[in-house]
Formats: structure tokens, C-alpha cells, sequence
């Protein structure tokens, strides 16, 4: 394939009709404007230049030549200015995944912060409590709540929430308080399928230290928020993230063992290129503002 660089030195030859103009004006030397030339023509298999001791002159395969290079340098100048514009105005469809909670709870005023900064940007959210796959997905980003499994990805914290235990004095009344969180073994827990490690296993790092807990109950969702309204009825204990109380009403729900709660990091995920684009960019700069 030929170099596109050796055909916009072409063109820059064509016009200023000096090897010595053009190597001054790249500041490169004469003899590799030569060189670059007799590359291109051999490559194409026609003289482009006749060359005389006082001037150089297109051969008419040069003269047609030197029409295309025209176009592809006027092609790239608009095309950095398009670039340029974007950057600057940020524009086009931006792919977001995230849990369905918190995309439902904490992403509209993110997403309402992000469209009246940058009303060019058409946002696509999707929601899932699955691990998407960024790459298949088409994905330019995905929210990630907690330990995040090994992988190519890129991932910037945006912020953190706490993972608190509910319940309704309905059901303590009737089967009593846990003090500690073993104690959640003799209690009907009501389990998030998606759990990290696990859909049964309920991790805490209180004042002993890390431990897991076993837990067994007779509810299991792939979503929070039936599991919060579940607790809310009085079904059983659940371990859900601080915001899904905004869920509904609260009225007699009790957080339990507070102490031995831990801390989760909220992560903005994206595909490993060189540099984010601009508009994941911006959105996460966004998230990050809103959440903290």
C-alpha cells in the first residue's frame, strides 16, 4: 500500500516545485525528499517529476496525482477539525452499563448532571446485575459495585456506599436480634444471587476483623430491591447496599450490626485503550462529582 505521507510530500513538492523548499519547510533533509519521491514513483510504476537542473515540472500522471493529494490533505484538515470540535463539544452515543438498583437509584441525577453539560450526547443505559462483557456488549463504560474480579479492564473508583443488614421489627419481634454475624447463621437471610463469592456468603469487617458468614434463607432474587421490600414485610434479613433504601418506606426497618459492616467501592469500568474517549471521560469525571 502506498504511504499516504509520501503523497502529501508529493503534493507539497507539486506546489512549491523545490526539493530544497520543501526539506526547509519540514525540516528534513533534501536528499530524503528525494528519496520519499522515488519511492512513491516506484511504487506506482510512473514518473511523476521531470527533473532539470533549473526547475521540476509534473508529468501528467504527476498532475493527476497531485488532484488526489489535494483531496486527501483537505480530507485530514477537516477531519482534525471535526476531531477538534468533539473534543471540544462533546457529541455522539455513550453505552453505559450498570446494576439495575443503582442505575434505577443513583444514575438519574448523574445521567439529568452530565446531558444539561453536554446536550449533544445521546446517553444509552443499559441494566443488568450480571457481568457484562465491555468488549461484546459495545459497552463504553460499566458501573461495578464492590470486589472486582481480575480482568483487562480499566476502572477508576468514583465512590463507595456501605453494605448494611435490614430488617422489620415485625420479623425481630418474632425471631429476635442478631448481636453478632454469626448469629445470622440461625436467621432466614434473604440472598442476592449476584453476591460476590458467592450468593450465600456475607462478608463483614468489623471490630475482630474479616470474616464470612454462611447464610441461608428461603428468598433469592437477581435484584436487590424485591429482596428490601421482602425484608421490608417482615419475610426475613437482608445485605444490601446503603442507597437501596431510597427503594421506599422505611418505616420500621432497622439496621443491624453496623459495626461489622464494611465499606464498598463504587468503580466506573472501561475497555483498555490508550486513552479513554472523550465522553466516557467525562461522564466519570461527572459520576465522581455527584457521588462524592
Amino acid at each position: 500500500m502506498t504511504n499516504i505521507n509520501d503523497m502529501l510530500l508529493f503534493g507539497k513538492v507539486a506546489e512549491l516545485k523545490s526539493f530544497s523548499g520543501v526539506a526547509e519547510a519540514l525540516q528534513i533533509s533534501r536528499s530524503l525528499v528525494s528519496k520519499r519521491i522515488n519511492r512513491l514513483e516506484d511504487r506506482l510504476g510512473v514518473q511523476l517529476i521531470h527533473r532539470t537542473t533549473r526547475r521540476l515540472d509534473l508529468t501528467e500522471a504527476g498532475k493527476t496525482l497531485y488532484q488526489y493529494c489535494k483531496q486527501i490533505e483537505n480530507t485530514w484538515l477537516e477531519a482534525e477539525t471535526v476531531v477538534g470540535e468533539i473534543r471540544r463539544k462533546p457529541r455522539g452515543r455513550l453505552r453505559i452499563n450498570a446494576p439495575v438498583s443503582f442505575g434505577q437509584l443513583e444514575l438519574p441525577p448523574v445521567i439529568a448532571t452530565f446531558l444539561q453539560q453536554y446536550p449533544d450526547v445521546t446517553v444509552d443505559l443499559s441494566l443488568s446485575d450480571t457481568f457484562v462483557d465491555l468488549i461484546e456488549g459495545g459497552y463504553d463504560l460499566a458501573i461495578r459495585i464492590g470486589d472486582l474480579p481480575d480482568s483487562s479492564m480499566k476502572a477508576r473508583k468514583v465512590g463507595s456506599t456501605r453494605l448494611l443488614v435490614f430488617a422489620h421489627q415485625r420479623y425481630l419481634k418474632k425471631h429476635g436480634i442478631p448481636k453478632t454475624p454469626q448469629d445470622l447463621r440461625q436467621h432466614n437471610c434473604l440472598v442476592y444471587r449476584h453476591m460476590r463469592g458467592g450468593p450465600n456468603e456475607w462478608r463483614f469487617n468489623g471490630p475482630p476483623g474479616a470474616e464470612v458468614v454462611n447464610v441461608t434463607g428461603n428468598f433469592v432474587a437477581a435484584n436487590g430491591v424485591p429482596l428490601y421490600k421482602a425484608a421490608q414485610l417482615g419475610i426475613g434479613i437482608v445485605l444490601q447496599p446503603e442507597f437501596i433504601q431510597k427503594s421506599g418506606n422505611n418505616t420500621g426497618t432497622v439496621k443491624l450490626l453496623e459495626e461489622h459492616c464494611r465499606e464498598i467501592g463504587i468503580y466506573a469500568v472501561y475497555p483498555p485503550t490508550r486513552k479513554a474517549p472523550v465522553n466516557t471521560r467525562l461522564f466519570i469525571d461527572t459520576l465522581t462529582k455527584v457521588l462524592s
